[in-house]
């Protein structure tokens, strides 16, 4: 491999603006005036209206009106507190390691695509992945990021997570006025709703049903609806009594076009097929970040889902970003190479052209006896992601060593960035990936990083060893199941 003899190295934005940081400072200082004056005052007249009396009581009461007085600077100070905790990054993350390696994939045709700031078309980004992803923070940030910088092609994929009873992302939602009859979930041991694409999948009671889709964003105007359902099990679309007319894209997909664009569309489903998700796209060209995320996901699931790269096909995929390794970490991985490769030759033969992005788990913790212990299994994991792409010519964004390396959960988990199970991050902690994530994609497509390869430190071109604890890819145990 060529190292990298020169890379330009993008600015690190402040991560708090300063004229923020000189408001919180001026509303502490304003609080901390007040409430000294506050006690001036009432000290001043207590000695002259009661001088023998105890004044504990009393300045409590003074400390109380005055704080009802200036609640507002209270609330703006812990709004600012919020908004730090969910920007601030943790100690230790190595930002000359954030950066694509391509490993000698071609993304030329997708950088020409986006060589200017608006492109003319859409262009279609899909996010795979397992517990990490279905809440959608990460998705949410490279959308932000790329559209910002490429246009709003529209807000991508809505999942009935909720209505299969799991977890959802927060800038949207799907409420249905009719009783799910029968749900999916990917890990699950049986599907009684079938299974498609989205790894959820949800059958309503009855032969119709209205759901009520929104989105939580100004900027999240959708024109147009992708509807996934059952393969050649369609449905009728109805808005404000009308039948809207419906294009079909495949057996799995058909299109409705609403009268106008908005934020919230109330739309009457009638048939008796399973629906898969909606994908919500503006009338404007720009990208489209799709998120696809299962609790206790690995490349395995995704391999055995019926037809999964033939639906994935509908969406039109430039790039499909695959972030999974963290449950395979948990169990048996030594059949996760096979699985990777088996999982993209089927994308690629189906959406040809396709580049692909492979991320590597962050470092995290197992129990052991009373306390926890580094789960040595994500470590390996992370080599034999690295390796697939250094001899596949796959590209890969090597999150283990960008959030820290060795050590990183327990320094995300002291500044509340790992959620208490040492597993996942708290909401902060994802949008601190998404950012870091974002910033890599967008220098490489940029043109500020051109994606050499780095020689790692004591890479002789061996193998990595595979996991040998366990000779079944059965015995995969999902670190997250449901």
């Amino acid at each position: 491999m060529r190292a990298l003899t020169h890379r330009s190295k993008a600015p690190q934005a402040s991560v708090f603006p300063k004229h923020d940081t000189y408001l919180v400072k001026l509303s502490a200082a304003k609080l901390i005036i007040n409430l000294a004056s506050s006690k001036k005052r009432f000290l001043k007249k207590h000695k002259k209206d009661a001088p023998g009396r105890s004044c504990g009581s009393c300045y409590l009461k003074s400390v109380y009106f005055c704080a009802m007085k200036f609640r507002k600077i209270f609330i703006a100070l812990a709004m600012v507190g919020i908004f730090m905790s969910m920007h601030a990054q943790p100690a230790g993350i190595n930002h000359d390691a954030n950066r694509i390696l391509l490993n000698g994939a071609d993304w030329s045709d997708l950088m020409d695509e986006l060589a200017s700031d608006r492109v003319n078309n859409k262009i279609t980004i899909v996010h795979i992945g397992d517990s990490h992803v279905q809440p959608g923070t990460i998705s949410g940030e490279v959308r932000k990021a790329l559209q910002e910088k490429y246009g709003n092609g529209g807000r991508g994929l809505v999942c009935p997570l909720t209505l299969a009873k799991t977890n959802g992302p927060q800038d949207c939602s799907m409420k249905s006025s009719a009783a799910i009859s029968a749900a999916s979930k990917l890990i699950a041991r049986s599907h009684p709703a079938g299974m498609g694409m989205t790894g959820v999948a949800v059958k309503f009671a009855g032969a119709s049903t209205t759901l009520q889709v929104s989105t939580k964003d100004a900027d999240g105007e959708f024109l147009s609806v992708n509807i996934f359902h059952s393969p050649n099990e369609p449905f009728e679309v109805w808005q404000d009594g009308e039948m809207l007319n419906s294009h079909r894209i495949s057996p799995y997909a058909d299109m409705v076009v609403l009268d106008s664009a908005c934020t919230a569309a109330s739309l009457a489903l009638k048939g008796h097929g399973a629906l898969y998700g909606m994908r919500l796209l503006s009338g404007k060209t720009g990208v489209v970040v799709d998120c696809i995320g299962n609790n206790g996901a690995t490349y395995a699931s995704y391999v055995k889902i019926p037809d999964f790269a033939v639906q994935l096909r509908d969406l039109n995929p430039r790039l499909v970003i695959i972030s999974l390794g963290t449950n395979e970490a948990y169990g048996n991985y030594s059949s996760i190479t096979s699985n990777i490769d088996r999982l993209l030759h089927e994308i690629e033969r189906e959406c040809p052209g396709v580049q692909f992005l492979l991320t590597t788990p962050l470092e995290t913790h197992k129990k052991s006896g009373g306390g926890y212990i580094t789960q040595s299994g994500v470590k390996g994991v992370r080599d034999l992601i690295m390796d697939y792409g250094r001899r596949n010519h796959v590209a890969v964004w090597d999150f283990y060593t960008v959030g820290g390396g060795e050590g990183a959960a327990k320094r995300w988990l002291s500044t509340r960035h790992m959620n208490t199970d040492h597993l996942h991050l708290t909401s902060a902690g994802y949008h601190v990936q998404g950012s870091l994530l974002s910033q890599a994609l967008l220098n490489l497509l940029t043109g500020v990083d051109d994606g050499s390869d780095i020689e790692e430190p004591g890479d002789d071109g061996d193998e990595p060893q595979e996991s040998d604890d366990a000779d079944s890819e059965e015995e995969e145990v999902a670190a997250d199941e449901e």
